[in-house]
């Protein structure tokens, strides 16, 4: 195999090798968290002093260490396989690592800090790290947003407008949080590297990058609610859930933000970790439901050969303990008869299963490309029974115009036979 060919196989892999990384990442931090359930710790960012072994915690922790690394990262693994949009595909790929590794790194900082008796080696570290990584993942978020479905702004105005607020957003927490002892988003964990702070700074730079973080959301939800404005067809349908799911971000994220800080309340800070996953709903319903990107064929297979692979999995196992419990003697039972059997009685019902599958699919989940199948049948029969041209020219243009939707007919045949009929409003020749 030569370069070329071991550089696509790669660039093929890695999506898919990300999204598994994530949830082993996401993964291995749920166990942590179980490990750390009990420990009583400092108040921290959406959670109280105590142990956090409540539903509140459970979730917060579920949901940024599988959900949004599953949700997100399957997205990216459809959009990167279809090679359009790249840039979407792998922001969606490093929210699903980032998200993961957040609540990894997280509960590993709490297990060496406050779990064990002594520090695990780099326990600082790596909640210097956790202090700030929530940064990043808002800012690949909205932006995210601002550029989605086709990878670019609006304008080159627009694109000037939200990089500069999502700098002012978080180019100063970050520093905040860099600088920050005890560490308020890690639960009150020593700084590492900085012993000491001017108060003055860290206020100054909080009060300019925290107000950032929802109007950098209104900005985005107005690029969104823009080109909403002027999408058309497919894409305004896209767009309308993206816009709902924008609206849905703004909503939790605004009401969030004052509950926390304003009142004190510790739900804001759920309202607000839960929030990231309004969009990602709203983009999740476009790829499904709409097709953006044609993502139906992946979609449409994926679901095929799974359920093919799963139906011949149990007929096949099915099959070996049916002929073993047939069989009286031991020695029969274990005769690799019974393994080659099992085999072509799963290699013959392949395709007849496959077939059937997708029937099932495509009427329950893909009903329009169903339809237009089944039509094009009925059309084939009557091509067979029908002798009247008129009306075999009549069936053809219904079958067209249901199939694929035109907005203007045209039929030729050979001159001398010429007639005109309204289909759908539109003047059709035969």
């Amino acid at each position: 195999m030569n370069s070329k060919s071991d550089a696509e196989t790669i660039a093929s892999f890695s999506p898919a090798a990300g999204l598994v990384l994530a949830l082993i990442m996401g993964t291995m931090g749920c166990v942590l968290f179980y490990l750390n359930r009990a420990t009583a710790v400092p108040a921290s960012w959406g959670s109280l002093a105590g142990p956090r072994n409540d539903l509140v915690a459970w979730f917060n922790t579920v949901q940024a260490a599988l959900l949004i690394p599953l949700f997100s990262g399957v997205l990216g693994v459809l959009v990167l396989r279809r090679r359009a949009a790249q840039r979407i595909g792998w922001l969606f790929m490093a929210l699903s690592l980032c998200s993961a590794v957040q609540i990894f790194l997280g509960e590993y900082a709490i297990l060496g800090a406050y779990t064990r008796g002594t520090p695990l080696p780099g326990t600082g570290l790596v909640a210097w790290m956790t202090n700030f990584i929530w940064v990043f993942i808002y800012v690949l978020l909205l932006y995210l947003l601002a550029i989605f479905p086709n990878g670019r702004f609006l304008s080159r105005r627009w694109r000037i407008l939200t990089l500069a607020a999502l700098c002012l957003f978080a180019v100063p927490l970050v520093v905040a949080a860099a600088i920050e002892t005890p560490m308020s988003s890690v639960y009150q964990i020593d700084n590492p590297f900085v012993t000491t702070y001017p108060q003055v700074l860290y206020d100054t730079l909080f009060a300019i990058g925290m107000p950032m973080m929802p109007l950098g959301t209104l900005l985005v939800l107005a690029a969104v609610l823009l080109r909403f404005r002027r999408s058309q067809g497919r894409e305004r349908q896209q767009m309308k859930w993206l816009l709902a799911g924008m609206m849905l971000l703004a909503a939790l994220l605004t009401g969030g933000l004052g509950l926390y800080l304003g009142l004190d309340l510790a739900f804001g800070g759920v309202m607000v970790n839960v929030s990231v996953l309004g969009p990602l709903l709203g983009i999740g319903v476009a790829l499904l439901r709409h097709r953006l990107y044609d993502i139906d064929i992946i979609i449409r297979r994926t679901l095929l050969y799974t359920a093919v692979s799963a139906s011949l999995a149990l007929v096949y196992f099915g099959t070996i303990l049916l002929l073993q419990t047939a069989f009286s003697s031991v020695v029969a039972a274990r005769s690799p008869l019974v393994i080659v059997v099992s085999t072509l009685i799963s290699v013959a019902l392949f395709n007849p299963l496959r077939l059937r599958l997708q029937t099932v699919i495509d009427r329950r989940f893909f009903r329009q490309k169903y339809n237009a199948q089944q039509v094009l049948a009925q059309f084939a029969q009557t091509a067979r029974d029908e002798v009247e041209m008129e009306q075999l020219t009549a069936v053809l243009l219904q079958v067209v115009q249901t199939t694929i939707q035109p907005e203007q007919i045209s039929l030729w045949l050979k001159p001398g036979q010429r007639n005109e009929r309204k289909v759908g409003g539109e003047t059709a020749v035969s």
